[in-house]
């Protein structure tokens, strides 16, 4: 095997299946494998073994899954080139909608003392011709990276199966839906019935400082969604604060919107989850950012209605729920 090629240091991991919103998502450096050897500089495990179980349930829920025979030796030529702690299938294979030209992709987590450079590498299989590609991540940045939706660390940790796992290694998790694993995302500070009235009024702030971005004769679109993420986001705190229900530093739209009605609270605007999803990229303290391809404009004059709707909800509901709670002490 040859050495990796600084051709691959590059902005994005152009992995096949996910060249949708992850092409801006990621950087690194080349990690490069040292002459005639694998990749990853901690040495091989004794009779490493890929878990057979694991890819006979590739692609079970989908229409296509992949050929067997063919699975089976991409997971071994990504095994056999790799010192891995772990080597992870995501993509089309596993979910099962692999086609004539789909290519396997793979994350492999590098046995090395210390924290690698990250590369994306793509291999072709000499007996079956198949596409592979490769992204090498450590665990760290794995845990770091994992909840911004829109990348492929996103991408191959929440849909990800493990086809190999070294042995005294603790694996990463994976199969794990980003939109409601709240807890690794978010302070675990509560905010109080009392702030529900504060909430109420930055919303509104928010809201008309979106409205004044938007009109101005070059409006800054991106500038103009963080704000109608914010007045939205805190429009529905302050009516699941005003519910009497503490909640927690919450960015996921489409859950804080789920939250306020599952406490009751009927909100007579039609839900979008996937306008609810796309707002979330542009806020939160995580920093998930925009990906590439998406018309800030054309998501801001969406929402607009939606931000203002929430606000003018959230500003004629909060005082009427505090009545109700001082009544009822």
């Amino acid at each position: 095997m040859g050495k990796a090629s600084p051709a691959f240091c590059t902005q994005a991991f152009l992995v096949a299946s996910v060249r949708s919103s992850a092409d801006e998502a990621l950087s690194g450096a080349v990690f490069s494998a040292p002459e005639g050897g694998k990749i990853g500089t901690g040495g091989s495990t004794m009779n490493p073994q890929i878990d057979e179980a694991a890819l006979l349930a590739v692609g079970a829920a989908g229409p296509n899954p992949p050929p067997a025979d063919r699975l089976r030796a991409a997971a071994e030529y990504v095994l056999d080139r790799t010192a891995a702690d772990q080597i992870i299938l995501f993509g089309s294979a596993v979910r099962g909608e692999f086609g004539p030209h789909s290519d396997f992709d793979f994350a492999v987590v590098p046995r090395d003392e210390e924290r690698p450079e990250i590369e994306s590498d793509r291999w072709t299989h000499p007996a079956t011709g198949d596409g592979i590609d490769v992204l090498f991540a450590d665990a760290d940045t794995i845990e770091e990276k994992r909840w911004t939706v829109g990348t492929v660390y996103c991408e191959a940790m929440s849909q990800g199966r493990t086809v190999f796992i070294a042995d005294g290694e603790n694996p990463v998790a994976t199969e794990q839906d980003p939109w409601y694993q709240i807890e690794t995302m978010v302070k675990e500070k509560l905010l109080k019935l009392s702030e529900a009235p504060m909430y109420a009024r930055q919303a509104r702030t928010f809201l008309d400082n979106a409205i004044f971005t938007m009109g101005r004769p070059e409006p800054e679109w991106t500038v103009a969604c963080k704000l109608l993420q914010m007045s939205s986001e805190r429009a529905l705190k302050a009516l699941h604060i005003a519910k009497g229900v503490p909640v927690t530093y919450v960015h996921l739209m489409r859950q804080a919107w789920e939250k306020v009605e599952a406490l009751g609270e009927r909100l007579d605007i039609e839900k979008n989850d996937k306008l609810l999803d796309e707002m979330t990229l542009y806020g939160g303290k995580k920093g998930y950012g925009t990906p590439t391809g998406w018309n800030p404009k054309e998501v801001a004059e969406k929402f607009l209605p939606i931000a203002e709707a929430l606000s003018e909800h959230a500003t004629r509901r909060v005082p009427k729920l505090l009545a109700e709670h001082d009544r009822r002490r």
